[in-house]
């Protein structure tokens, strides 16, 4: 966009804050659905088909809105122009790109969850947020079906309950996490809960079933699930060849392993991306492997290979030394705050789950992180 397009105030009245949704009308070719969240400074959260999420500035998020009122193109091209002092031309370019990013996520269904970059002058990564983009639900930190929660777990319809409010607070995206999250019996519900609220979902696991039951994890991908964070141990006893029946779903999928000294994985990460991976994350497995680790992020870099630096972990028991997470100046600098939910309802920050803030079975979230 050439220049920022700002209504002037004296004239128009800012875009009503709110949740608004959207179905495109029957008989039309591409059927999709769009959710709206338009925040105070008039920006805007746009979810495409409870898959992708698209952070629009003031002129997208007018754009959207009129859209989830059923204007036409032409009537949002009108009350636009009437709206922003501009000519006609750059506005219907910035339409047309808006249309553009719609289609390509409805396209391509397992493009990247969060995109962030929608030719609006969008929110960027490197700029702070007071509303968090996505809540980690830990359902369990269980790891085997016999095992106890040290927790105590929460019912089916008491997890219902923190989706919701996780949603109220407008926040468009959660990952199920564990412990194992499959072991829960209700994922496959409070999946298709959170696909009903119109929410983007991901599950984070470590469950062979995934990549060896293809019945179970279409009953996920029907239930909504929109992403995926796979952990693998390349070293382990699995053939990684088996992940190529899920790289084979409309389902973004990230595989993350762990890198040790001795490890030597570049080749396998670019095979691996090569067959359909959408995504590597990776963790040095002890203090020893941070260089190996460092040098593989380089060389994959420099490959263009997509790495993710800021997924949840799972949480293990205490007695468990916890992951070694691989430090990168450029990458730590701007991480956004991410919180994730404890088994018992504890709200916690991601990357410090014995720091506890409160608990949504009680309050808020937005309450807990004001007062932070």
């Amino acid at each position: 966009m050439p220049q920022t397009l700002r209504a002037t105030p004296a004239q128009f009245q800012p875009t009503p804050t709110g949740f608004y949704s959207y179905h495109t009308p029957e008989g039309q070719p591409i059927q999709y659905r769009l959710h709206l969240r338009v925040l105070p400074d008039e920006t805007g959260i746009l979810i495409v088909n409870a898959a992708s999420i698209l952070r629009l500035n003031q002129t997208g998020t007018y754009f959207a809105w009129l859209k989830m009122q059923g204007k036409s193109e032409s009537e949002i091209l009108d009350l636009s122009l009437q709206r922003y002092q501009v000519d006609q031309a750059p506005l219907m370019a910035d339409l047309k790109r808006f249309d553009e990013e719609i289609l390509t996520i409805i396209s391509n269904p397992d493009l990247a969850p969060l995109m962030t970059d929608t030719g609006f002058d969008t929110l960027s990564t490197e700029k702070p947020t007071d509303t968090p983009l996505r809540v980690n639900l830990c359902l369990t930190d269980r790891w085997e079906g016999q095992e106890n929660s040290a927790f105590g777990e929460l019912s089916t319809e008491q997890w219902k309950a923190l989706i919701r409010k996780t949603f109220d607070a407008g926040i468009p995206q959660v990952i199920f996490i564990g412990g194992e999250p499959t072991l829960r019996s209700d994922l496959l519900e409070l999946l298709r809960y959170t696909e009903e609220l119109g929410m983007v979902s991901g599950l984070l696991s470590a469950s062979p079933r995934l990549f060896q039951d293809l019945e179970y994890l279409n009953s996920l991908l029907e239930g909504g699930l929109d992403h995926l964070i796979l952990e693998f141990d390349p070293q382990g006893w699995q053939d990684s060849r088996q992940l190529h029946q899920i790289f084979d779903q409309d389902l973004f999928t990230c595989v993350r392993f762990p890198v040790h000294q001795d490890s030597d994985l570049y080749n396998w990460a670019v095979d691996l991306t090569k067959a359909g991976a959408n995504a590597l994350s990776f963790y040095a497995a002890e203090l020893d492997a941070n260089d190996q680790a460092a040098h593989l992020n380089q060389q994959l870099v420099n490959k263009g290979i997509m790495i993710e630096h800021d997924l949840p972990y799972p949480l293990y028991p205490a007695r468990t030394n916890p992951y070694t997470k691989l430090f990168s100046p450029e990458v730590s600098e701007h991480e956004p705050a991410y919180y994730t939910v404890l088994p018992d309802g504890s709200l916690t920050t991601q990357d410090t789950p014995t720091n506890l803030l409160g608990n949504l079975l009680t309050t808020d979230l937005n309450e807990i992180i004001k007062n932070l």
